[in-house]
């Protein structure tokens, strides 16, 4: 489909709101926004969007009470890059309808092997306590893939509130299920971020997990630490005393798909980026000792709107 550029003042609408018109599905007249690009010293937007013909970008933009500048049709030079990126977005899209389609028979064993427990309340049973535990460390497990790949593909909003930090992180080691053999230490501090807790909490189980395989059967330690920084910001470091990673997979460790692990999707760590990413944050890696750096804004609303303006 033909590639067109317009311009057209913003009409006050504020960049979050424009943001979601990015990647929906097309509308009447078969017009889809690629991207779209705002320059506040003149207030005009500028899109990149898909359309039959110019005729049809004419017509969507008077649907919704925009008058364009101009309509230009371009051809787009695809790089290594972007045709990766597409190949990205492929993969994230069947990867999201698979996952969501596992969700129902997963609910569904879920809710099985919670009245097989409370059947069996009233006359405890060894065996089938057992089976019960690996049955939870199995649904927990294709749960937590399901998450990866959902945040892999970004189909969900962020649902934000106002959350401590530090009982985020409780809870990811509360699920970890940490060896006996590894100490974790904990921030004595805290701090309330305007935060989507649920996908939060998925990104560090997922660096914390990275950790707990590092260390392996070794006698170690896990660290973590809340530090507010300058401007705004606030820093997670997680921290473990496992190897250095070396330096051909530290270049690559957030690629999807990338994993040097004989089972694993390859998307935990980049479902991670993707997550800190859309809070606006960044989030690097180092050695000695091996260390998950994440930066995130403490209003993220003004972070995205610093963003937009730029």
């Amino acid at each position: 489909m033909p590639t067109f550029i317009d311009s057209h003042n913003s009409n006050g609408i504020h960049h979050r709101e424009l943001e979601k018109l990015v990647n929906i599905p097309a509308d009447k007249y078969g017009v889809i926004h690629k991207e779209l690009f705002f320059n506040k010293k003149e207030n005009k937007l500028y899109c990149l969007l898909e359309a039959p013909n110019e005729e049809a970008v004419w017509k969507h933009h008077e649907a919704a009470g925009f008058r364009c500048d101009f309509i230009t049709e371009v051809d787009p030079i695809k790089t290594e890059k972007a045709i990766r990126d597409e190949k990205f977005i492929t993969l994230g899209q069947m990867n999201s309808n698979i996952s969501h389609d596992l969700r129902t028979p997963l609910t569904i064993i879920k809710n099985s092997r919670d009245l097989i427990s409370m059947k069996c309340k009233d006359h405890p049973n060894p065996e089938i306590s057992k089976q019960l535990e690996i049955m939870d460390r199995a649904i927990f497990s294709i749960n937590s893939i399901i998450n990866d790949v959902l945040n892999f593909a970004k189909t969900q909003l962020l649902n934000l509130e106002e959350q401590s930090l530090l009982k985020i992180i409780k809870q990811v080691i509360s699920t970890s299920r940490i060896p006996q053999n590894i100490n974790t230490v904990l921030p004595e501090n805290d701090i309330t971020l305007e935060i989507d807790g649920v996908k939060l909490e998925s990104a560090l189980y997922n660096i914390v997990l990275n950790a707990i395989q590092s260390i392996g059967n070794n006698q170690g330690e896990i660290v973590i630490k809340i530090i507010e920084k300058p401007e705004d910001v606030v820093q997670i470091q997680i921290q473990n005393s496992g190897p250095p990673i070396p330096d051909e997979i530290l270049a690559r460790i957030f690629e999807p798909l990338f994993t040097t692990k004989k089972r694993g999707t390859g998307l935990g760590l980049s479902s991670c980026k993707n997550i800190i990413e859309q809070h606006y944050g960044t989030i690097k890696v180092s050695n000695n000792p091996t260390t998950f750096t994440i930066m995130l804004p403490k209003n993220i609303t003004l972070a995205a709107s610093n963003k937009q303006d730029i």
